[in-house]
């Protein structure tokens, strides 16, 4: 049971409790032994303890109520599945990142995560600590509320009483537009697949032609249709729900015709063979073949950029904001607009093109036509004839 109990040479009542792990503490309440009223609420801190060691021991759970005893489980059975395969897989690195950042804090159950908690994540992951690398502010932001998620479904097993990280305040950092890409740029990329394996030269075709994400140009044969001239993404970005069908651009009629003939119709466009390591995933091949490859020397581009680079062509080509949308699966104009790289120059002749009626503008007129009380006077004479009658009127009053 918790108790106070005065200690020597300190003026404030301590308080020994136990903790939900089942370890002793003592801590100092701060409130004073020789005031009446700091007693009495002294008092009232060990019932709170008290009360909380009651809920310990009463929830038959408890053991079972450590971060790691129920986590990866309730991922697995939550988010493993075709359907969110992708999610699962994000959410698998997320959690990675937070078991460190528990384990370096001495964090094994959900009622010891306070509101302290987020910001000391958002530290700790920014300097990269404890064999973790370094991540940006965002990357952070999205795991405190990845670790908010699990908190949520704490409050929900009896874990937690409740989740303070559920609106941590925390504010996005505006993440740097990506640019589109030049014509230059796109030819110096393809004379650079050449020495990189064949999923990679496939996957930027299909990307550059359709504008889809990296992830979906690993298109389901199944779902090229040759005779049609069409492709559809069964799992975009969103889900099943959100599935979609393009028209096939005449560029991608030969690779699908090629791929089709080399590989089964139960097959993907490009097979990617790995070990399992994060660095050798599709999308961390691609970071390297941008970031770290001297030879292209084009490290502000990302893969991302073919999809801002299909919506920006398509906007200075005139094809109308709906249709883009359409083509690319954007589900609000707010989202679409964020993929737009206009400038000055790409809108100079749509403004030239908005005709007016023009107006007749006057030639202004010599100063020898314009009006007397206009004109302006020469040197030596005086400002107005109405001027010289008021002088003489004044003198004959």
């Amino acid at each position: 049971m918790a108790s106070k109990y005065p200690r020597a040479h300190s003026p404030f009542w301590w308080i020994k409790y136990k903790t939900p792990e089942g370890d002793y503490r003592c801590v100092s309440s701060g409130l004073r032994r020789d005031n009446v009223k700091e007693t009495r609420s002294a008092d009232k801190l060990v019932d709170r303890y008290e009360r909380e060691e009651s809920k310990t021991a009463t929830n038959g759970d408890r053991q079972h109520s450590a971060f790691v005893e129920w986590v990866p489980g309730f991922l697995e059975s939550n988010y493993n599945t075709p359907e969110t395969a992708k999610t699962f897989e994000a959410y698998g690195w997320r959690w990675h990142s937070v078991a460190k950042f528990l384990t370096a804090n001495q964090i094994k159950y959900p009622r010891q995560i306070s509101y302290d908690h987020a910001w000391k994540y958002l530290e700790w992951r920014k300097a990269g600590k404890d064999g973790i690398k370094a991540a940006s502010h965002n990357t952070a932001l999205q795991e405190i509320k990845f670790l908010s998620m699990l908190m949520t479904q704490a409050v929900r097993r009896g874990y937690a009483e409740g989740n303070p990280l559920l609106h941590p305040g925390i504010q996005k950092h505006k993440p740097a537009e990506k640019p589109a890409l030049t014509d230059e740029e796109i030819t110096k990329i393809r004379a650079e697949l050449a020495r990189w394996p064949e999923w990679m030269r496939t996957s930027f075709e299909i990307a550059i032609y359709t504008g889809c994400r990296q992830g979906d140009t690993n298109i389901p044969l199944k779902d090229v249709d040759l005779e049609a001239k069409t492709i559809t993404l069964e799992k975009p970005k969103g889900g099943a729900e959100r599935a979609f069908t393009v028209p096939m651009r005449e560029e991608l009629v030969s690779l699908f015709t090629r791929l089709k003939a080399e590989r089964t119709n139960d097959q993907t466009a490009f097979d990617f063979v790995g070990t399992g390591s994060k660095w050798e995933k599709p999308s961390k091949m691609w970071w390297r073949f941008f970031k770290q490859n001297d030879e292209l020397n084009l490290p502000h581009l990302t893969f991302h950029c073919t999809r801002v680079t299909f919506v920006t062509r398509g906007a200075k080509q005139g094809v109308p904001q709906s249709k883009m949308m359409k083509l690319v699966n954007h589900a609000s104009e707010e989202i679409h607009r964020v993929y737009q790289r206009l400038v000055v120059a790409d809108v100079r002749d749509e403004l030239n093109a908005i005709k007016f009626p023009t107006a007749a503008i006057p030639a202004p007129q010599p100063l020898s036509d314009a009006p007397a009380h206009l004109a302006a006077p020469k040197r030596g004479e005086r400002k107005s004839s109405q001027t010289h009658h008021s002088e003489d009127d004044t003198k004959a009053a």
